[in-house]
């Protein structure tokens, strides 16, 4: 057993602060130092009567300033007034109590309660690791502590073994976590701060209440096991390292603990237990009618040995049984009696300890230094990584874009030929089909001439009627020659008109598919006999009726008896913006955002036309609708496009969709944001927006079919981010949005 160590003051001390004497120095740190310090009025002996007529407490107290030495720096002096206020709201039995403090001095101190006992990780380290109910004792203290902490408003940021004391009453919780002064009297009780920080302190977060929890399974562990809950490595960086990815080695804890350890050491802060969970874990395993404070039974006899000595020690130290003005050295108050000769043994080693002492200071101010050196370069690399891949994603980006630009142009190209080869070859079947009409009218004509040719040979070349038997011959009576010649006549001139053909003749301009006129019947008067006109005009009538139903059956075989279009003339060349809105359906992802640059009360979009891309997480508008009958709402908008080659308007309804950690563009007056632009999408980390806004929300929570508003969107009952809500999907999603840090 080691014991309480005590080291008097050197030049570098100073002898008072404020109305506390100081007596020995208790621990040394790169941030400050902690004193045994007694109070006492001014130039006031002890046990003497104060300027008030009330005798002079002379009650032991810790004083801890923030710099052994140097200049206070304006950051440190208003971080070191932070953590005065902090700890001056907590008044529990858990952690020690402050009595007096003043940030405002030239050398800013502390006062708080005096506690004898050992911290925890000198109790590991001199007296070994604690059993499983003892765990649960320390972790039951220890979570009462931290929830009476936490609900009044306070993160302590560093809890680890060396800043938890174990007196016989139970875990006393000390320093909150703003400057820290570590007890460097002796290396095996130094445990790194880093081995029991959670992964968001790792990685340079804001710490929360989840983050002392996670510290907590660390420190548990730590008791159960002998180490934290990482791979050993001689380097802090390696160790931040592990913190960070939270790669986790939990070999050697017992399997009754897991419940009670391994949830507090999960990565994701949402799913670690609050302290009320962890207090009521570890008394479910305790007897509740003798675990209380004062019944220490839970731990094992080298624990309870060591914490007997410091109690011991402490009795001796308020008792009065040190002589601190006669004693100059260092003092160790042994159990039972005074060490002698220690004056001459210590008298003749001053020298060698200063001189320790002095390299000793030294190397704590230079690991301090090495230390954020290392973390100033981690955090330099960190960054630069950070910006070396959102330079590699926006130089993605741009080539995505790109290479689906080159792409939609050729599909473009590829339509558009084609469309070419389509009405090439549909005026090629056209011309065809139009030769082949009129090879077929020509054949009808053809034939329709042969047939009234030959109607009309017959009917002149009819020869008379034999006379009747029993019929008394007559001499035949002499015709005129003019009846003769007239007949002939009548003859060549149907031949004649045949062979002209006046009903082929037409214009050269008229339309595709206009019928040929039809062949009437040609009535003549006179002749030599009434039979040779009957004859003629029958074969003629009956001529002009087939020529009628020919041409009607020819034109039956056409496609289409209505007019069509020249094929020779050229259609109009289609409008591609109209063609790449009619190109999108119901559903599709579009690569397209409001810029902003719009202002308030219009959309400028990002593109042109519209691109339809995969609706995975880097889409941010949808198609909801292409007949421009869109309906309004909250993260809603209708883009169209007037074509005026075609005179017609084309219209999609547009609706955004979101992803946790996708940014807004908005407008905040004041307190509250006014406007958001629903559709935006800016780059997160932009140090400049649109005139119309001045602010950018990144979406922090996405809930579905739920009510509230941004009580919701908290993370825990102590989360004290302002947040904004709003309900997207015609109230199906309520989307929890904050100001990017």
């Amino acid at each position: 057993m080691t014991g309480m160590k005590l080291f008097s003051l050197d030049s570098s001390d100073p002898r008072r602060l404020g109305p506390y004497r100081l007596l020995r120095r208790i621990a040394t740190g790169g941030m400050g130092r902690i004193y045994l310090a007694r109070q006492e009025a001014p130039g006031t002996p002890a046990g003497v009567a104060g300027p008030t007529g009330t005798v002079v407490d002379h009650g032991l107290v810790a004083v801890k300033t923030l710099l052994a030495e140097g200049i206070v720096s304006r950051p440190d002096r208003e971080r070191f007034a932070r953590e005065v206020e902090l700890a001056g709201r907590v008044d529990s039995a858990c952690t020690a109590t402050v009595l007096d403090a003043d940030p405002r001095a030239e050398r800013p101190w502390l006062a708080i309660e005096f506690i004898p006992a050992p911290s925890l990780a000198e109790l590991v380290v001199s007296a070994g690791t604690l059993p499983v109910d003892g765990v649960r004792w320390v972790a039951a203290g220890a979570a009462r502590a931290l929830k009476e902490l936490h609900g009044l408003g306070v993160v302590h940021r560093d809890v680890k073994p060396l800043n938890v004391l174990l007196p016989h009453d139970g875990p006393r919780l000390i320093d909150f976590g703003i400057s820290h002064a570590h007890d460097h009297t002796s290396s095996t009780t130094t445990i790194g701060t880093f081995a029991f920080a959670s992964p968001e302190q790792a990685c340079g977060r804001k710490s929360t209440a989840a983050s002392d929890m996670y510290s907590l399974g660390a420190m548990l562990f730590f008791l159960a096991v002998g180490r934290p809950p990482y791979a050993q490595t001689d380097h802090s960086i390696g160790v931040l390292a592990l913190v960070q990815r939270g790669e986790l080695d939990v070999s050697g804890l017992p399997p009754e603990l897991e419940p009670l350890v391994l949830p507090l050491l999960e990565v994701d802060p949402e799913r670690r237990p609050a302290p009320s969970a962890v207090l009521q874990e570890a008394l479910d395993h305790l007897d509740r009618t003798t675990g209380d404070r004062g019944d220490n039974r839970w731990l094992p006899r080298p624990w309870t040995e060591l914490i007997e000595e410091y109690a011991e020690q402490g009795r001796q130290l308020h008792t009065g049984a040190v002589d601190f003005d006669a004693a100059e050295a260092p003092t160790r108050v042994e159990v039972g009696g005074t060490a002698e000769g220690a004056d001459e043994a210590i008298s003749g080693m001053r020298e060698q300890l200063e001189a320790l002492r002095r390299q000793r200071d030294a190397l704590v101010r230079a690991q301090a230094e090495e230390r954020e050196q290392a973390e100033a370069r981690e955090f330099a690399r960190r960054a630069e990584e950070e910006r070396r891949r959102r330079e590699a994603a926006r130089k993605e980006a741009a080539e995505r874009r790109e290479r689906e630009r080159r792409e939609r142009e050729r599909k473009e190209k590829e339509e558009k030929a084609r469309r070419e080869r389509e009405r090439k070859e549909r005026e090629q079947k056209e011309r065809e089909r139009e030769k082949k009409r009129k090879e077929q009218e020509r054949l009808q004509q053809a034939k329709t001439q042969t047939s009234a040719t030959g109607k009309s040979t017959s009917t002149t070349s009819t020869p008379k009627a034999a006379p009747k038997p029993g019929a008394t011959s007559k001499p035949a009576k002499k015709t005129d020659s003019s009846e003769g010649w007239g007949g002939v006549l009548v003859a060549a001139l149907v031949i004649g008109i045949l062979i002209w053909q006046p009903w082929e003749k037409k214009d050269d301009d008229t339309s595709k598919g206009t019928p040929t006129s039809r062949v009437t019947t040609l009535s003549t008067s006179g002749g030599s006999s009434g039979s040779g006109s009957s004859g003629l005009g029958d074969g003629i009538g009956d001529s002009g009726t087939d020529s009628d139903t020919s041409s009607g059956s020819s034109y039956g075989d056409s496609d289409d008896t209505t007019p069509e279009p020249d094929p020779t003339t050229s259609s109009p060349t289609p409008d591609p913006t109209e063609s790449a809105f009619k190109a999108v359906s119901y559903g599709d992802c579009l690569d397209v955002v409001d810029t902003g640059y719009g202002g308030l009360t219009k959309y400028d979009w990002s593109e042109d036309e519209p691109n339809t891309t995969s609706c995975g997480y880097g889409s941010r508008v949808k198609v909801v609708g292409t007949t421009g009958n869109c309906t309004s709402g909250t993260a809603k908008a209708t883009w169209s496009y007037y074509s005026t080659s075609s005179g017609q308007r084309s219209a999609l309804c547009l609706t955004g969709q979101y992803h946790q950690g996708d940014c807004l563009l908005a407008k905040r007056q004041g307190t509250d944001v006014s406007s958001v632009a629903m559709l935006s999408s800016p780059n997160c980390t932009d140090r400049r927006v649109p005139a119309a806004y001045n602010e950018i929300l990144v979406v922090t929570d996405i809930y579905r079919a739920g009510g509230g508003g941004a009580d919701v969107c908290r993370h825990g009952q102590y989360d004290s981010n302002t947040y904004w809500s709003t309900k997207v999907d015609d109230g199906a999603t309520l989307l929890c949005m904050k100001a990017y840090d």
